[in-house]
């Protein structure tokens, strides 16, 4: 077997190791809580909306449904997909989800495109329930909005956590794994608790209902950029995603998993 062979056959695992994952923890009709937040922090819009991703029956392709209900009473349907586990693709462009375990983050690869906006959601499966927030940036480099949504399998859940700093009960220990972009995952290895604010840098910290989501203000081109949410899932686990981008490229992104 040829080196271009082994590449090929390393490949193709981390595509369906990648894939797995997406149908292990997504697959099924999500119905969500999608809160809208400006730059201060301040809620501006929410509504609901059922994200379902279908499985077909040989397994090979996910499609994907959007239904949303504004808060004025208007109802919209989107379609996305389908999607395989050789490459997932939107409005016929092809992109990359990194499926880390439970967790999932998508979004812009580069942050030096001044002709697009740049876009990043992440966010994590446990049990019934997920949890995702995404962070919007205008052309200009400046945030123009953030977004949380919390969602339940099956139904709607109207009772939404009130937000606030994590407070860990007892000591936490934790382990942290990470994903590139061509799909490589690293074994885990252990770690220490951290509070958010430890890894955020220069970044603004939002405390959100349900989740946490540090990022930049305004981002700089030539710059390191973490873009780190946190979701305490129960009271005795919480997720920690980190998108990081590095010489204005996605370099990878980790997963941190902590419980007490």
């Amino acid at each position: 077997m040829t080196s271009k062979s082994v590449d090929n056959v390393a490949q193709r695992e981390n595509q369906l190791q990648n894939w797995n994952n997406f149908c292990r923890y997504h697959v099924g009709d999500w119905h969500g809580i999608w809160t809208k937040y400006s730059p201060e922090g301040h809620s501006i819009d929410s509504f609901k909306c059922v994200r379902s991703f279908h499985l077909s029956e040989d397994s090979s392709q996910i499609t994907q449904q959007n239904y949303y209900t504004y808060s004025d009473g208007k109802t919209e349907l989107q379609d996305a997909g389908p999607y395989t586990s050789a490459g997932l693709s939107f409005n016929g462009h092809l992109f990359v989800v990194l499926f880390l375990d439970n967790s999932f983050s998508w979004g812009s690869t580069k942050i030096a495109n001044a002709d697009a906006q740049l876009f990043c959601e992440t966010g994590f499966a446990h049990g019934n329930r997920r949890m995702s927030l995404s962070a919007v940036y205008k052309k200009s480099g400046e945030l123009q909005h953030i977004r949380a949504i919390s969602e339940q399998l099956d139904s709607f859940n109207e009772a939404l956590p009130s937000p606030g700093v994590i407070q860990p009960d007892g000591v936490w220990q934790g382990t942290v794994k990470q994903i590139t972009p061509d799909l490589v995952t690293s074994s885990p290895k252990e770690i220490g608790w951290q509070p958010l604010e430890n890894e955020c840098g220069n970044n603004q910290v939002f405390y959100l209902r349900g989740g946490s989501i540090s990022c930049p203000l305004r981002i700089e081109s030539n710059t390191v950029l973490d873009l780190i949410v946190d979701w305490q899932a129960d009271p005795n686990k919480l997720f920690r995603g980190i998108r990081h981008f590095d010489n204005c490229e996605l370099s990878r992104f980790l997963l941190k998993v902590y419980e007490s």
